[in-house]
């Protein structure tokens, strides 16, 4: 029996988390058709699995076959395999962008999330985790539509997805946001925001698209508002669906730092670390 909890609520509704075990499973077997149409075989223990033998497969076990299977393809094939798609996806962010003007009328898609038992230090010992493994192993475990993912030492991230589960993958280039790059107001008391600005890799131009999320620190637990801001020409698509992506996201994320028990040293490293950013951020 888990001794934590993990409340999602969007739009004032609480999303129960066999709702979203449902999206996510519905989403493996969306990729598993993709692989399929692409003739990408996909494994399990070393047993190449048929398209109607994957859409059988329990969801713990459809996380495992398509990690391995990316894991085993690399990064580089992986690009190489999909670069239609991204080539579509760049088009259709250039679209976007010129059609849209930069830091106003911004759609926004908010997921909120309350934990218990599963503290600000875990989820950042989880984040350290992630950038640490940088595989695309644990990625595809987090979420079915990550297809690429590289970080480095600065937080930034490159990185293939489905983004807002809507048409084609994109290849994005994720970078820091500092304080001036804010897109709302941070709520009182916050302990951590998480900012992010948005390119396309393969000419490094703006998405006008950001990312920010708020952290903060409660008795026994934490409150995460997790937010995108999507340029005003964007589908709408891409913010419905990108809350779904990010339940998931997050749901399997914060399963993983539940397991993360940090040590006397990493949480005075950490706690001096929360306090110095949580200055810069007032």
């Amino acid at each position: 029996m888990k001794d934590y909890k993990i409340i999602f609520r969007v739009d004032g509704r609480i999303v129960p988390e066999a709702e979203i075990l449902e999206m996510e499973l519905s989403r493996y077997h969306h990729v598993f058709q993709i692989f399929d149409q692409k003739n990408i075989p996909i494994s399990l223990a070393d047993e190449e699995l048929s398209y109607e033998e994957l859409l059988q497969l329990p969801l713990e076990q459809a996380k495992i076959a398509l990690a391995q299977t990316r894991e085993a393809l690399g990064k580089v094939k992986s690009l190489e395999l999909f670069a239609p798609e991204i080539k579509r996806g760049d088009k259709m962010w250039h679209e976007i962008a010129a059609a849209s003007k930069a830091g106003v009328n911004f759609q926004e898609a908010y997921v909120e999330v309350e934990t218990e038992n599963i503290s600000l230090e875990q989820f950042m010992l989880f984040n350290q985790h992630l950038m640490k493994e940088n595989n695309l192993y644990l990625p595809s475990t987090i979420h079915p539509e990550h297809y690429y993912f590289d970080a480095n030492s600065k937080g930034e991230q490159i990185i293939v997805e489905t983004f807002g589960m809507y048409k084609d993958p994109s290849y994005l280039d994720l970078k820091p946001g500092s304080k001036s790059d804010y897109p709302v107001t941070p709520d009182q008391k916050v302990d951590l925001v998480m900012a992010g600005k948005t390119y396309l890799a393969n000419d490094h131009s703006d998405t006008k698209m950001l990312g920010m999320h708020q952290l903060t620190r409660t008795e026994n637990g934490m409150k995460v508002k997790l937010g995108v801001f999507l340029p005003e020409q964007a589908p709408k698509e891409i913010a419905e669906g990108h809350k779904w992506h990010l339940m998931v996201e997050f749901n399997n994320g914060l399963h993983i730092a539940a397991q993360q028990h940090p040590n006397f040293l990493q949480k005075k490293v950490m706690d001096a670390a929360l306090n110095r950013m949580k200055k810069q951020q007032q």
